[in-house]
């Protein structure tokens, strides 16, 4: 997916985020791949043929990453309100609450759907019917694989 283009002080061109479900961001200008230096900073073309350098931040509960120059931050996408912040995180509660391994096979997918589905295009209302229909099917993934094992394990025994 990428982010709507935005100007940068000092850059030759319009600054877009590709963002992967899973993986890395990239940096694109008018199109074209930005150079990554090493981790989170990149060299973007500055009008005066001056590289500039960038950090491109991500926060954990955000959809969308920041990109620090010098002199500013310039977001990439909207902000989500409290609510969603709130569900797209939720699925993570699964992970120490039910066993590692367990919650991570529930939680990590939910987590990376709930990551989609905030950035989408959707409406908030939207966006958050479809967050909680996610974290409830992890919640009753869970549930029924315990179950199971619950089941399986006094059949064994």
């Amino acid at each position: 997916m990428h982010t709507t283009p935005i100007m940068i002080h000092g850059v030759a061109g319009w600054v877009s985020v590709t963002l992967p479900p899973i993986g890395r961001a990239a940096l694109t200008v008018n199109g074209m791949p930005a150079q990554r230096l090493r981790g989170s900073d990149w060299l973007l073309p500055g009008i005066t043929g001056t590289p500039i350098l960038v950090k491109l931040k991500r926060g954990f509960a955000d959809p969308f990453p920041t990109i620090q120059s010098i002199d500013a931050a310039y977001p990439t996408g909207p902000a989500l309100p409290g609510f969603l912040r709130t569900l797209l995180l939720l699925p993570v509660l699964l992970i120490p609450f039910s066993g590692l391994l367990l919650g991570a096979i529930f939680g990590v997918p939910a987590f990376i759907a709930n990551m989609s589905v905030g950035r989408s295009e959707l409406t908030n209302g939207v966006k958050g019917v479809a967050m909680a229909a996610i974290n409830l099917c992890a919640i009753l993934g869970l549930v029924a694989l315990i179950g199971a094992l619950v089941v399986l394990s006094s059949l064994v025994a």
